[in-house]
């Protein structure tokens, strides 16, 4: 696929087929990650890819999170939405966590923090182009104490987003979006 047609048809996907993607395709999708620009060369990133009983533990904590949410969790709907979050966790096939190197500097910092974000995209892009959906996940949860444990994301390491990575269960209807041309101002 080229890569103009891979970003236009990149949308968030969360539903995917039970099928595990192989190791050397996520190294591959790694490798177009660290091909994005990082101001100096820092290479700012790390990435821990969960699966397995890992990510049963991811489960259980994004469970315990999501039940926070609810005034009453013993509730009927309380109960539905959080079973519905760890069932969507347990059946994405993997997820990554893009984490990236805290610095001091704070000009050093949001440059490190853009590039792990390009990385991420192109992540993504390269897995469109493989025939698999991504969603990125960004937020609180990243914070949590028990993830940052999950991860090893000791204090030197700030999770950036959490890539769901799959197989397509079904072609996404492409996300409808605004034309460039109204974003863009031409000076000359």
């Amino acid at each position: 696929m080229h890569a103009y047609e891979a970003i236009a048809r990149r949308t968030s996907v969360r539903s995917y087929r039970q099928e595990p993607v192989p190791r050397y395709v996520i190294e591959r999708l790694i490798a177009a990650a660290v091909r994005a620009p990082n101001h100096k060369l820092t290479e700012p990133w790390r990435f821990v890819v969960v699966t397995g009983e890992a990510k049963r533990r991811y489960a259980e904590i994004r469970r315990a999170h999501r039940a926070k949410r609810f005034e009453n969790p013993e509730s009927p709907e309380a109960k539905r939405a959080i079973e519905k979050t760890v069932k969507e966790c347990l059946e994405t096939p993997a997820f990554i966590f893009v984490l990236c190197k805290v610095t001091d500097d704070p000009v050093r910092q949001e440059e490190d923090y853009a590039s792990v974000m390009m990385g991420i995209q192109n992540l993504m892009v390269a897995a469109t182009a493989d025939g698999l959906g991504t969603y990125l996940r960004t937020g609180g949860i990243m914070s949590l104490p028990e993830v940052r444990e999950l991860v090893g994301a000791g204090d030197e390491y700030r999770i950036v987003g959490i890539v769901s990575l799959g197989y397509l269960a079904a072609e996404p209807e492409p996300t409808r979006r605004t034309t460039a041309a109204e974003f863009t101002r031409w000076m000359e």
